[in-house]
């Protein structure tokens, strides 16, 4: 079953894609605000699976493997504070602080671009589309505002990825995949809310010990109350 996941997730993030240009078709900013109440109990799939921004990144770093670009990921000691940086901006979008030019939502306007801002937006999008080449979502991991707005209501989601720590042979394979840089190895219940639920660690764990599941009441997994993994 677990092959199929990874094929599915491409076609659903096609369908919503395709949403931005036939107008039949719902868009995906749309469908972002009316299952938010879903995150409260099965986290983010808003972000691995429909956001058309995100889709752009995945297939783009997906070329760059396929050609052998050399991909990079930040050491987890340093991404534990540099992925805290989305979050200080989405406290700062509740201040009606705003940087305009790190709305990815702008990128699929449907007007032109012709101010100096929609160009300054453009621009900045598109560099974020260019340093996919060589690392996984760098504007979801570090500087998405709905990214982070969505995730700090999904930390307390009954529904996730579990690991299975009697099954784990501990090769490390889910957190290489993963693209938000989340050390899943190192959990038992994925609750950060980084996580976009694209079910990589899942789709390539070669034990099966990796499910999307019920939270199981189980001792480890309840101290594991550690979100961002800062030691």
């Amino acid at each position: 079953m677990k092959k199929y996941i990874q094929p599915i997730r491409f076609l659903i993030q096609i369908g919503f894609m395709a949403g931005l240009v036939l107008p039949f078709l719902p868009i995906a900013d749309n469908v972002g605000q009316k299952i938010w109440i879903s995150i409260l109990f099965v986290g983010v799939f808003f972000c691995g699976w429909i956001c058309p921004f995100g889709s752009l990144q995945d297939w783009i770093g997906w070329i760059a493997k396929k050609i052998h670009l050399p991909r990079f990921k930040l050491p987890v000691k340093y991404q534990q504070s540099v992925q805290l940086l989305r979050y200080f901006l989405y406290g700062l979008s509740t201040m009606n602080i705003v940087f305009y030019f790190l709305n990815s939502r702008f990128f699929f306007s449907h007007s032109v671009m012709v101010g100096l801002w929609d160009w300054i937006n453009g621009s900045v999008m598109v560099a974020f589309l260019a340093a996919s080449l060589f690392t996984d979502r760098p504007f979801c991991n570090y500087f998405c505002v709905k990214g982070a707005s969505l995730g700090v209501w999904s930390v307390l989601r009954p529904f996730g990825i579990a690991r299975d720590e009697n099954k784990c042979i501990h090769c490390h394979l889910c957190d290489k995949v993963c693209p938000m840089n989340i050390p899943v190895e190192s959990t038992n219940f994925v609750r950060h809310p980084n996580c976009i639920n694209c079910m990589q660690c899942v789709s390539n764990c070669p034990k099966d010990c990796i499910k999307f599941k019920l939270m199981t009441l189980k001792k480890e997994i309840i101290n594991d109350t550690n979100l961002f993994n800062i030691k």
